[in-house]
């Protein structure tokens, strides 16, 4: 009779951890399959925004809209190839990623001004993010510059 009462409270507690952590599980996976990578890199940088931040990324990308789901994921190149791992290796991994998923490699002011929204609590310095952002365009981008 006890395992009975153990094995329920277990379905319980499962079914309860399931329901309150949808929407974030939800946003995550549908920006991991977007870009078709792991949702553990989604997580880590959710994490990273803090709790404020984090839930108010979540209730934009459960909203459903594609314009929110490609801001994130510019959100998402920029968490790891600035705030994470700045080589020109990893740079050039997710700039392949973003173009496999059909969006644009070039990075716009308004991807660095999300950025440091959501990463307000890194203290990030948005002079040397616009600078990456000059930076890689230039480097990564001559072409789509020059032709727009």
């Amino acid at each position: 009779m006890t395992w009975i009462i153990i094995a329920a409270l277990i379905v319980v507690f499962i079914i309860g951890y399931r329901i309150l952590t949808s929407d974030t599980r939800k946003a995550i996976d549908s920006l991991a399959h977007l870009l078709k990578v792991k949702p553990m890199l989604v997580e880590s940088m959710i994490q990273e925004m803090g709790s404020r931040n984090s839930q108010t990324f979540i209730r934009v990308l459960n909203n459903g809209y594609t314009e929110e789901m490609h801001q994130a994921a510019y959100l998402l190149f920029i968490y790891l190839t600035f705030i994470k791992q700045a080589d020109d290796h990893q740079i050039a991994l997710w700039r392949e990623t973003l173009m496999r998923a059909g969006l644009s490699p070039e990075l716009h002011a308004e991807h660095t001004e999300a950025a440091l929204f959501y990463f307000a609590e890194l203290d990030i310095d948005a002079f040397e993010l616009a600078q990456f952002r000059r930076a890689y365009n230039e480097r990564f981008n001559q072409d789509a510059i020059a032709n727009g």
